[in-house]
Parts: structure tokens; C-alpha cells; sequence
């Protein structure tokens, strides 16, 4: 009787334990499988540059667990394959302080390298900022409004496994050392099983 009556329990208890979505084990390593999370978007810091690219961005936040970035992006120059991307990214020390040139990322073919990072995400990118009628480079002038745009990395060809923490994340498009346009945002990069 004892043995069956054991034998019942764990068979409960290895049914109510068996979710498989759950993780048993969360471990904490510095670097693996992560989520975004964008926490703000801010003007660049003041510089000498051309000021031939101007992003107003902001997140909006519309529902507890969604957020869209808003604004507009205006080009004064063409964005083309003459324009360089530069990408820096400073991590948050332990004490609140910004270690910058943590990640440095720097390509020619402005363009063209932004279109191979976005991968198959650039059309849904190009209409959220409402590039309805481009399709390849390069975006000629003018201004374009974002509408539903979702900061949602998954779609981008972006490393698969990356370092925890909060970056300062800049974005800049160069050309002779002159900077033309620039944006920052603030991201953190999570695991994939934490909460807010």
C-alpha cells in the first residue's frame, strides 16, 4: 500500500513539474542568447559636424509591455553608399558610470551596410519610417515620419549571443571624419527568461 500510494505521488509531482517552457536551470554567464530592451532615445551629444542628417526620435509607450519609437528622420544629403556608419557602443560599470568604446563598429558603404544589417526586416523598417516607395539605396532627401516602428532586434542580422548589461548605443553617419547625422539610445541587453 505504502508503495503504491509513493508511487502515485510522484507521478503528480512529475506531471504538475513537467512545463517545458519553464527553465530549470537560469544560469548567469556574462554572454549568451539576449533580449533588447530600449530604455531611451537621446539627442547626441553637442559637436562640430554638418548637421545634414537630423533624427527626432522618442519611444512611446502604448501599453504596459509595448513600446514604438516616434519622430521623424530628415535628410538634407542623400543617404548613399559615400556616407560611412560608425556604431559605439559604452557599457555602465558597476558604480553608474559610462566605460565608453566597449563595442566599436565601423563600415564603409553607408547603404548598403545598413541594408545588409536590417536582412529581411529592411522593407518593414523603410515603411515604418514611411519609405513606402524605396526599395534599395540609395534614400533620396527629405523627411520621413516613423509610425508603428517596434524596437524589436529579431529580425536584424545582429549577433545571436552577446554581453549582458546597459549600453549607451551611438549611431552615426560619417563621411572625411565629419560627422553628418547622429542618434543615441540607451539599451539594455537581457537575458532572454528576466523580467522587467
Amino acid at each position: 500500500m505504502k508503495c503504491i500510494l509513493i508511487y502515485y505521488v510522484m507521478v503528480f509531482v512529475i506531471f504538475v513539474n513537467s512545463d517545458t517552457t519553464k527553465r530549470v536551470l537560469l544560469p548567469r554567464l556574462p554572454i549568451g542568447e539576449y533580449r533588447v530592451k530600449m530604455l531611451a532615445i537621446v539627442r547626441c551629444e553637442t559637436i562640430k559636424w554638418k548637421d545634414l542628417i537630423k533624427f527626432n526620435f522618442y519611444l512611446s509607450k502604448t501599453s504596459v509591455d509595448t513600446t514604438e519609437i516616434k519622430g521623424n528622420v530628415t535628410y538634407y544629403v542623400p543617404l548613399d553608399d559615400s556616407l560611412n556608419i560608425e556604431v559605439n557602443l559604452a557599457v555602465k560599470d558597476s558604480i553608474g558610470g559610462w566605460k565608453d568604446n566597449a563595442h566599436i563598429f565601423k563600415t564603409p558603404k553607408a547603404c548598403s551596410s545598413l541594408k545588409n544589417l536590417l536582412g529581411n526586416s529592411w522593407s518593414t523598417v523603410t515603411k515604418s519610417l514611411g519609405m513606402q516607395n524605396i526599395h534599395g539605396c540609395p534614400i533620396p532627401v527629405g523627411c520621413y515620419v516613423a509610425s508603428d516602428m517596434s524596437p524589436n532586434h529579431s529580425f536584424f542580422n545582429l549577433p545571436k549571443q552577446f554581453f549582458y548589461g546597459t549600453y549607451k548605443f551611438r549611431f552615426q553617419f560619417t563621411k572625411n571624419n565629419v560627422v553628418y547625422g547622429c542618434a543615441t539610445s540607451v539599451i539594455e541587453v537581457k537575458r532572454p527568461w528576466e523580467t522587467d
